[in-house]
């Protein structure tokens, strides 16, 4: 067994400082599973991340607004993702052997839009307060599994050392159509199921508000436990 660690390393702010706008930037990878993140967040939204697999950035923003396009900001992730591999076998040495801790997560399903029949919609799977930050999602509609118009957030990292994540299906329902997000996490005995029909209300929170970035002050380390394997944020940086 092999230990999952995170560390956060951030800006010091003084302590009177006001400020409207945060910017983050965060880096993490994992020795257990082939998943490395490096994403930036304004005011807790995403808005690019580096795809390690199709060797790109990837814009978040919504298509109504002007793109934003950082240069040389996969090779930055590339960088930061070689640079957290190589700390892992540090912080491993220097964690020593805590009790296992796993944390199972709470998930909803709601849309983004009031459903019309007929028309695109967004359904949105929001899963929060995890750990490990490895989660498996999938969609069916009317019992059938779905793959396209499914999109699966980062992990962001909350103040607890948990995390939280979220995956969204674009689809056009119509009447009687039910859609159901099962999410599959190690803390869970088995998989769980949510399911949307017409009946089922949205909650207060939106997908705006809820998946966050932390802001640490100086250096956190949180040691979670004992488990299959390590997550390791190296950096997650916010600039306000």
């Amino acid at each position: 067994m092999k230990l999952r660690v995170i560390l956060i390393i951030s800006m010091i702010l003084p302590a009177n400082a006001v400020f409207v706008h945060r910017l983050c930037v965060q880096c993490g990878c994992s020795n257990s599973v082939n998943e490395t993140e490096f994403f930036v967040s304004l005011n807790q939204n995403e808005v690019l991340f580096g795809d390690f697999k199709a060797q790109k950035q990837i814009n978040r923003l919504p298509l109504f607004v002007s793109q934003i396009s950082v240069p040389d900001l996969y090779d930055e992730a590339v960088g930061c993702k070689d640079i957290c591999l190589q700390k892992i076998p540090n912080v491993i040495a220097a964690a020593g052997s805590p009790a296992e801790v796993r944390v199972p997560p709470e998930f909803s399903i709601y849309t983004r839009h009031h459903v019309v029949p007929g028309e695109k919609n967004n359904f949105v799977c929001f899963i929060r307060n995890f750990y490990p930050p490895h989660i498996t999602v999938n969609w069916t509609r009317n019992g059938v599994s779905v793959t396209e118009g499914v999109y699966i957030s980062q992990y962001a990292l909350n103040n607890d050392g948990t995390f939280n994540s979220f995956s969204t299906l674009t689809s056009t329902p119509r009447v009687g159509d039910e859609y159901s997000c099962t999410v599959e996490h190690e803390a869970l005995d088995s998989p769980q199921i949510r399911t949307w029909d017409e009946s089922v209300e949205p909650p207060s929170e939106t997908p705006s508000e809820t998946p966050t970035v932390v802001l640490a002050v100086g250096i956190v380390v949180g040691i979670l436990g004992l488990a299959t394997g390590m997550f390791f944020v190296i950096k997650a940086s916010c600039f306000r």
